[in-house]
């Protein structure tokens, strides 16, 4: 997913935040009215609703997916507080939480030194996503080190984008070429790897894991995770005493093993157990 810092001044924010609210009033997607019926103060979650497996609708129009089922035992799990859950795109996410309209974003984010100077964030991540390279078949790439004279896809705007510079800084003797994008959906990425416009581009495991088959290409596979990356809820600065409560929260569902359940629904494994070891490292080291 592309993790974009978004921001917009004077009248075109004012109307893009109006277009915000109506959206999300009209429905562009939100989990069923029985699973979001409960009491205490109401918080509004802005999260995805076309990034699967993590946030998207269902054939009935639904939001689903793992980001879903989190927030569900979270609403469950926080007495004091109130879930209305709503699907959008992420730029309209970040706008929602800009202007008031949302309390908190759920879509996979790292908490990056420019969104933590706006926003603030729990401790307790509640997602381990193993990054990898898509790389053609025939490429002999398996890791970030055989990338030496290379080329891969990047989009300056997101996390990951950083996280391939750093490498590149720190590892000169093997540097590649980051070939800048913007905008550009994943699938296109693939056809770009497929194609040989570029060498890799790295990816979601979930993500290739689903794309790939849909589009149909044949000579593209994944390596072994590169780096492990936390997923953080990212929450509006006036709610402090919301952050507490989501992070004591998270660390119970992580302790109580309701999290890697939810993961093995729809990963096949926990990720939690099988990358604890990994998500310590960083290609910032």
């Amino acid at each position: 997913m592309m993790k974009k810092e978004w921001s917009m001044k004077n009248l075109g924010c004012m109307l893009l935040a109006a277009s915000v609210t109506a959206v999300m009033m009209t429905g562009c997607g939100s989990v069923p009215a029985e699973a979001a019926e409960s009491s205490g103060e109401k918080v509004v979650i802005a999260t995805g609703n076309s990034f699967a497996p993590y946030c998207y609708l269902n054939e009935d129009n639904e939001l689903v997916g793992y980001d879903i089922d989190v927030l569900k035992a979270l609403d469950e799990r926080l007495d004091a507080y109130s879930f209305d859950i709503q699907g959008m795109s992420f730029n309209t996410a970040v706008v929602s939480i800009d202007s008031g309209a949302a309390d908190m974003v759920a879509f996979q984010l790292v908490p990056s030194d420019d969104r933590k100077e706006k926003y603030i964030f729990p401790e307790t991540s509640y997602m381990y996503s193993p990054l990898a390279l898509c790389v053609r078949t025939d490429s002999g790439i398996l890791s970030l080190a055989d990338m030496k004279d290379k080329t891969i896809y990047g989009t300056p705007t997101t996390y990951e984008y950083v996280l391939l510079k750093a490498y590149n800084d720190a590892h000169p003797d093997t540097a590649y070429e980051i070939v800048a994008v913007s905008d550009m959906e994943v699938a296109d990425m693939y056809r770009g790897v497929s194609n040989k416009t570029v060498d890799a581009n790295l990816t979601y495991q979930a993500t290739f894991e689903k794309v790939v088959p849909a589009i149909g290409l044949e000579n593209v596979m994944l390596t072994e995770p590169v780096i492990i990356e936390e997923a953080f809820y990212m929450i509006a600065k006036d709610k402090p005493e919301f952050r507490d409560a989501v992070d004591k929260a998270l660390r119970e569902l992580k302790e109580d093993g309701t999290l890697s359940g939810i993961c093995e629904k729809y990963f096949g494994e926990d990720y939690f157990t099988k990358y604890a070891d990994m998500v310590q490292n960083s290609l910032l080291q």
